[in-house]
């Protein structure tokens, strides 16, 4: 088949919904589907755009065999809702007009967010050609969770575009099974929905000893944050663990990658003289799979909205992968697969005193670290890895 595959954010942007883009086009060009990436001038989230974009207003470009087409759009970087806004404003109208233009496809698949990317595979839908949609998070009620979005006008246009996408689709593909609950609650019938979750290149993200940067000691016990730095995730709770744990000078946390609330962090964290947290900048899928392979845990904090807690991250994959023990605030599914396979450490949301006591746990219990990190990799092999994730794609295109 000939495949369309609509996606605000593809390498070399990085990031999870990157990945996950990434991993579905290779999966399906692999299986001998010609696929055609649809996607954006790469200068998100900082908003600087490489010189061989400017003045241009698209760009045909080859890799690994795939076919991509980059389209213009406001560079701006990432913080803030009236810029994310004007940023998708600006990717839904050329790439609506790309996919106009475009030649038929027997099948388009449109990854959201971002959510206005839904009209652009609408567009490029047509004669038989079958529209996939991809959801990786809940738009827009994910921004109503936040704060972000309010009834009004607005937010009714967004509803009723939501409903549009479900009912034309042939088939909605979700990342997680508490998106594919939500969605049948909201009267998406369940033989619609297909749970494909996120995976990891488990020949990658593996155990392996590599050396540790200058800024860390051998010794040092180190957990890490990698992800986006946003109002879905409570990094603050970390600050504030970092402060019950400061005395104990061998635990050290690593937050790695941008985010709108990096620089309000990073402010925080100097303020309160933290020597135990340091900060990276966002890396490669090459460059994060050595920063775990010398973690000892790997962290997810989700704050505790419903929505945020149902969420299954991309980074559990490549943690588990890495044989890292997760030390997470989650519930729901995950909550329920780190438990069962004894994975990782379940924590409340928003209480760094529980967060710090299972830190210092693993820290003082070698023997359960080491369970754990074994049991890490079974469970990343047997659910979360790329071999699986195009083992569903592939069943379900």
């Amino acid at each position: 088949m000939r495949i369309l595959l609509i996606t605000e954010w593809f390498p070399p942007i990085k990031g999870a919904a990157a990945k996950r883009t990434q991993m579905m086009a290779k999966s399906l060009q692999a299986q001998g589907h010609k696929v055609t990436i649809l996607t954006s001038f790469p200068s998100y989230p900082t908003g600087i755009l490489p010189k061989k974009y400017h003045w241009k207003i698209w760009r045909w470009e080859k890799s690994d065999s795939l076919n991509i087409l980059r389209v213009w759009e406001l560079p701006i970087a990432n913080n803030g809702t009236i810029k994310r806004i004007l940023r998708e404003l600006s990717f839904f109208l050329t790439s609506v007009t790309a996919a106009i233009i475009l030649p038929v496809y027997d099948a388009v698949i449109v990854s959201s967010p971002s959510f206005s990317s839904g009209l652009s595979g609408l567009a490029a839908r047509r004669e038989k050609c079958k529209f996939y949609f991809d959801v990786r998070d809940l738009w827009p009620d994910s921004l109503i969770s936040l704060g972000i979005l309010k009834p009004g006008l607005f937010l009714d246009i967004l509803k009723g575009l939501e409903s549009l996408f479900y009912r034309r689709a042939h088939k909605v593909l979700v990342a997680t099974p508490g998106i594919r609950k939500h969605l049948f609650l909201e009267g998406v019938p369940l033989n619609k929905i297909e749970v494909i979750l996120n995976g990891a290149n488990t020949e990658l993200f593996k155990p392996k000893k590599v050396v540790r940067p200058a800024e860390f000691k051998p010794d040092d016990f180190v957990i890490t944050y990698v992800g986006n730095h946003s109002r879905m995730y409570d990094l603050a709770n970390v600050l504030k663990t970092a402060v019950i744990l400061e005395k104990n000078s061998k635990i050290r946390f690593l937050l790695v990658g941008e985010g709108e609330t990096k620089a309000e962090l990073q402010d925080a964290a100097q303020k309160l003289k933290l020597s135990n947290i340091v900060f990276y900048d966002e890396k490669s899928l090459g460059e994060i799979a050595e920063i775990l392979q010398w973690s000892n845990v790997g962290l997810i904090v989700l704050n505790g909205t419903r929505i945020a807690q149902e969420t299954v991250p991309s980074k559990l994959a490549e943690y588990l992968a890495s044989g890292l023990p997760v030390v997470a605030t989650i519930g729901y599914d995950v909550k329920k697969i780190l438990e069962k396979n004894h994975a990782g450490l379940i924590c409340e949301p928003g209480n760094p005193q529980v967060l710090a006591k299972n830190i210092l746990k693993l820290y003082r219990n070698k023997t359960m670290r080491q369970e754990m990190s074994k049991n890490a990799r079974l469970l990343a092999i047997k659910m979360f890895s790329e071999k699986k994730f195009a083992e569903k794609l592939n069943k379900v295109i």
